[in-house]
């Protein structure tokens, strides 16, 4: 797709964010945020501390979230991208402020690395994954399976997850038209995760009884 086949506000809308509303702290913290892969030791703390304290329902919750990013990355949003083929913003208009952390091994020294700037340019290129973003759906369905399991966390990473999907239009990574339709994809993951969870807190009773350590 190019620009004239989106809607009218879509264009205008991505160039405020990312040429015009930029600012030197966001031009490091959004493709940090945008950095999935980095963060990636964080998450396997934090999924350890939840199944050690959590119990047997704790173990269920971070099962919960697997099965959500892994039907929203590995089938609705990979099916949906080669469907669509939406090419991405950067790769359809010149321009725009393409920013990344530099390049390190292993991944997370990615974060302690400067941010990159590179100017658009116009590739003519006729399909790509720009929809929907993979990033807002992982992130969202993460959310919401934590938010249906323990309010408090779950604000905190809708939260995260709401600046995670800023960050991908803030790098000319996606189309602001494209992250409705991706929260939208994320919260339905989260909800299907969250009705594992319930299942399987029926089925083996009792495990209910470290709610309150989650």
């Amino acid at each position: 797709m190019t620009p004239y086949d989106m809607p009218a506000w879509d264009l205008p809308l991505l160039k405020l964010i990312n040429i015009e509303w930029h600012h030197p702290l966001l031009d490091y913290w959004m493709p940090a945020l945008s950095a999935i892969e980095a963060w990636i030791p964080l998450f396997v703390v934090a999924g350890l501390w939840v199944a050690w304290k959590g119990g047997r329902r704790g173990r269920f919750i971070l099962l919960g979230i697997g099965i959500a990013v892994g039907l929203g990355d590995g089938v609705v949003s990979k099916s949906l991208k080669n469907h669509i083929g939406r090419v991405r913003p950067r790769d359809d208009v010149a321009g725009l402020v393409i920013r990344d952390l530099g390049q390190a091994t292993p991944a997370f020294m990615r974060l302690f690395k400067p941010p990159t700037q590179e100017i658009s340019e116009y590739r003519g290129e006729r399909r790509g994954k720009s929809m929907p973003s993979s990033h807002t759906v992982n992130m969202f369905a993460f959310a919401t399976v934590v938010a249906l399991s323990s309010r408090r966390w779950g604000w905190l990473l809708y939260g995260i997850a709401a600046a995670v999907a800023y960050s991908r239009v803030y790098n000319a990574a996606h189309w602001p038209s494209d992250i409705p339709i991706s929260i939208g994809i994320g919260l339905l993951m989260g909800f299907l995760g969250h009705a594992f969870v319930v299942w399987a807190l029926r089925k083996w009773p009792g495990t209910t009884t470290v709610k309150n350590h989650v």
